[in-house]
């Protein structure tokens, strides 16, 4: 299935310039991608301030939840067995994209392509959406498809099996972690940092939301600064 989608696919990267062009912005800017997701949240975060209503709970449990299916991505990718990014698969046929440079960083080259941790981060912030509102969580589904998986699958970044795995994985874990039963076993503690020192806490969510909306950029950066000084 995969080879026969990433083939099919094939044929329309030579066709327009623009449109892969305007496909690779999408894919790599944090502008469609997270903080338009993060803007939702925040929206619902202040929308609801009722304290008898759990939105709040839910908000705090889905980026639990987020950071937990990127995390076993993450170790999935590192210790699962290799599977090279259909770009750089010598199986498939080779695709050129008109108006693209061809990939010039080896991290993509040698970084295991399944599962996509973008469709487990992306989808599991959609289905605490879908939690709070099922219409606007369904269109952020819709949205998340549209334009975070499809174009990872249109450039050879991940194969569809890629994508379907990491959106399960995401959606698998913010039910886990909104249940009610676990919420219970932080969010009394949450909720109390809240009560008492309430600008200090949402001013730290935000920074955590900013993080996770740019994917963790700065964090990454800052490890990789790190591991260079340790002896290998």
């Amino acid at each position: 299935m995969n080879i026969s989608v990433m083939n099919w696919l094939g044929q329309f990267t030579m066709m327009s310039a623009p449109f892969n062009q305007i496909v690779h912005f999408i894919s790599g800017s944090d502008l469609f991608k997270g903080l338009p997701i993060m803007g939702m949240l925040w929206y619902f975060w202040f929308r609801d301030t009722d304290p008898k209503s759990n939105t709040r709970d839910i908000v705090i449990a889905t980026l639990i939840g987020c950071v937990v299916a990127v995390v076993i991505a993450r170790a999935a990718n590192t210790m699962g067995p290799y599977q090279p990014r259909p770009f750089a698969n010598a199986a498939l046929a080779h695709h050129v994209y008109i108006g693209l440079p061809v990939p010039e960083s080896q991290a993509l080259y040698i970084w295991n392509s399944f599962p996509s941790d973008h469709a487990a981060l992306f989808f599991s912030l959609a289905t605490g959406i879908f939690l709070i509102s099922r219409m606007a969580g369904s269109l952020l589904y819709l949205y998340v498809l549209i334009f975070i998986a499809l174009p990872r699958v249109y450039l050879g970044l991940h194969y569809p099996t890629d994508i379907i795995a990491g959106t399960l994985l995401g959606i698998a874990c913010v039910a886990l972690s909104t249940r009610a039963g676990v919420i219970k076993l932080y969010g009394r503690y949450c909720n109390m940092l809240l009560d008492r020192y309430p600008a200090a806490f949402q001013a730290a969510l935000f920074i955590v939301t900013v993080e996770i909306g740019t994917l963790f950029y700065d964090v990454r950066l800052l490890l990789e600064g790190i591991v260079k000084y340790f002896p290998r």
